[in-house]
């Protein structure tokens, strides 16, 4: 059981959200008066915004549940005789919303991560606590930020630090389930964090503190009009994640032609688009230097196609030097005049160049395509057997072309991630 739940850190972040709202139910007290419009329309928001989360990079946000519940965790708010929910209160009324609207969107058979939802409301209720649970000479930060001798300014600038405290957190706790659940590779990760989640994560966290600030001039209207840039955000999000998603599933479909029509062995291009990558962490590639090496070799076998003669098994290691022009070529010409790929035509054209070129002639070979030259050797020799024998036949190939063939340096990484 608790090998299970270490492979499920989501699922453990959702129970440390469980066990924590359910504290906050027990210890709340709600009030007849505390139901406000302000207080409803907050709560309806947030149950809708569970409605149409948004996945992106592997990521499950909810931007429109988070503005509206952090502007109610910010807002200042009381009944008629002066009362002012607690920091519990306030917390468990946040809790019992998202968890209804997770509920209703699994009802409606959308997709709810249990590790996302944890990880949103575990941000809310640090923001919370900054804000509502730490009492300094008497005050809160929200009765401090609305004090009369306090400067507007001075006073937005402290909700939004607790905002941003709350978004930090759930990114990093976030990563942490990404990075122990699934495996993937901290590079990726960061790329994620880098992307368009942080634009519209910055939006987000800004947008909660503007709804609070609002709300005492506009009451329960503050949360549909600031939701408006939010809401725009999300709509632009989205459709650049599907295109995206559009020219991934492009590249996919191109990157099987070789293998659909006969040229090379089936799964290679997987093999080395995966090895390839692991090269490029050994050897400490940023996020966009990664990028390059993984769209390199799903298209390096793409030249195979304007051969007159497949290659025996599908091999580039048994091309010759006629082949390899004419890969390099027709790999050039088919991806140069597409705007979206043609970065990637020099990329994919140098694979098929030998390592020493750059030594003799000082012709310039991407580093991704020296990368992907050693990926698709290792594959070639070994046809996807992870065999000792296997593995001792290929390095001693590699080691052969060392500084002829292949790069020292990326057949070293190679070998690190072997290892690993």
């Amino acid at each position: 059981m608790i090998a299970g739940l270490r492979a499920r850190p989501g699922l453990v972040l959702f129970g440390v959200a469980v066990v924590v709202g359910s504290i906050a139910a027990v210890q709340a007290d709600v009030t007849r008066e505390m139901v406000t419009p302000f207080a409803v329309v907050a709560l309806v928001a947030i149950v809708l915004g569970e409605q149409v989360p948004l996945r992106i990079a592997r990521r499950n946000i909810a931007p429109l549940t988070t503005a509206p519940a952090l502007g109610m965790i910010l807002s200042p708010l009381g009944d008629s005789s002066g009362q002012v929910p607690s920091a519990w209160t306030v917390l468990a009324v946040v809790w019992l919303s998202i968890l209804v609207g997770g509920l209703l969107a699994r009802l409606r058979g959308i997709s709810v991560v249990e590790g996302s939802l944890g990880s949103r409301f575990i941000a809310m209720a640090v923001t919370t606590y900054f804000a509502r649970g730490i009492v300094v000479e008497g005050q809160t930060l929200v009765e401090w930020a609305f004090a009369a001798d306090v400067h507007p300014g001075i006073g937005a600038a402290g909700l939004f630090i607790a905002a941003l405290g709350g978004g930090l957190v759930e990114r990093v706790v976030d990563s942490l389930v990404q990075l122990g659940g699934e495996g993937r590779g901290l590079a990726h990760i960061v790329a994620a964090e880098a992307g368009p989640i942080a634009g519209i994560s910055a939006a987000t966290v800004a947008s909660g503190p503007l709804i609070a600030l609002a709300k005492p001039v506009l009451d329960w209207a503050a949360i549909p009009l600031l939701l408006v840039p939010v809401l725009v955000a999300y709509v632009s999000v989205r459709r650049l994640v599907t295109i995206r998603q559009a020219l991934d599933e492009s590249l996919l479909a191109l990157s099987r032609l070789p293998e659909v029509v006969g040229l090379s062995r089936t799964g290679h291009v997987r093999r080395v688009t995966a090895l390839a990558c692991e090269i490029g962490q050994e050897m400490g590639l940023d996020v966009q230097g990664l990028h390059d090496v993984e769209r390199t070799a799903l298209l390096h076998d793409l030249g195979q196609l304007a051969l007159d003669e497949p290659l025996r098994g599908g091999a580039t290691i048994h091309s010759s030097g006629p082949e390899d022009a004419r890969m390099a070529m027709a790999a050039h010409l088919l991806l140069d005049d597409t705007p979206q790929l043609a970065d990637l035509a020099p990329l994919v054209a140098h694979v098929g160049t030998p390592f020493r070129r750059s030594r003799e002639f000082g012709e310039h070979i991407p580093l991704a395509s020296r990368i992907v030259r050693v990926a698709n050797a290792w594959d070639d020799i070994t046809e996807g057997a992870r065999s000792p024998r296997a593995r001792t036949i290929a390095l001693e190939r590699l080691h052969l072309g060392l500084g002829y063939d292949y790069d020292p340096e990326v057949v070293s990484a190679l070998e690190r991630a072997l290892e690993l």
